[in-house]
């Protein structure tokens, strides 16, 4: 037990008593402010911290470094014991939210302490690192015991590939031979093309009927 902060949280309180005191004796009810009622509750907050702090010392060795450090970008005081009790008690994926969420409206929020320790409680907790599966050099190792021919051969034989890679080697050969076989199909010899051409001109000049010329 930190009795230090136990007796800080004694005067904050004493403090805080005093000031709603001093309204309630010196201050009409018609004439009072949320104001001042609102600043006390602050102290009181600050007395509870001190207290969470001396059961608890908000130590943040655990803490992701990175995310310490966005947080002093951001302006949030890490001095501040609050704010430590509140990184300390809280998920870091709550942590990573509420900052993101003042990054992402930095020039909106105004007093970023404030929404920082408010806000901090609203974060759903999430489960941190990256969504898919990191890919490292690692997986793509070959394991260092060679493999055996034999294992080698049940494989070839359980899947077949001798028969695949063979089906590949002529597949393309065998498509053109089918190509070439069914194109001179459709087209007749050129020595019997020639033949029939010559046998048309016989038959259209006689050999005996003298030319014209």
């Amino acid at each position: 037990m930190d009795y230090q902060q136990i007796n800080q949280a004694i005067s904050l309180l004493k403090t805080a008593a005093n000031h709603l005191e001093n309204i309630v004796q010196c201050t009409p009810p018609d004439r009072a402010k949320n104001q001042t009622v609102a600043e006390t509750m602050e102290t009181v907050k600050q007395a509870l911290a001190a207290m969470s702090a001396a059961i608890n010392p908000p130590l943040m060795t655990d803490v992701p470094q990175e995310l310490l450090s966005q947080a002093a970008a951001l302006g949030i005081p890490l001095d501040d014991l609050e704010v430590r009790v509140a990184i300390c008690s809280h998920h870091p994926s709550q942590l990573a939210g509420v900052l993101q969420e003042i990054d992402q409206r930095a020039a909106e929020i105004k007093r970023r302490r404030a929404y920082f320790l408010v806000r901090i409680s609203e974060m759903p907790i999430e489960p941190l690192g990256p969504r898919v599966p990191v890919v490292t050099a690692a997986d793509f190792q070959w394991p260092q015991e060679p493999v055996s021919q034999e294992f080698i051969q049940r494989l070839k034989v359980k899947y077949g590939i001798d028969k695949l890679m063979e089906k590949q080697r002529r597949s393309p050969n065998s498509l053109f031979d089918k190509i070439k076989e069914a194109k001179a199909a459709l087209e007749p010899p050129v020595s019997l093309a020639r033949q029939a051409v010559n046998a048309n001109i016989d038959e259209y000049f006689d050999e005996d009927e003298e030319l014209p010329f």
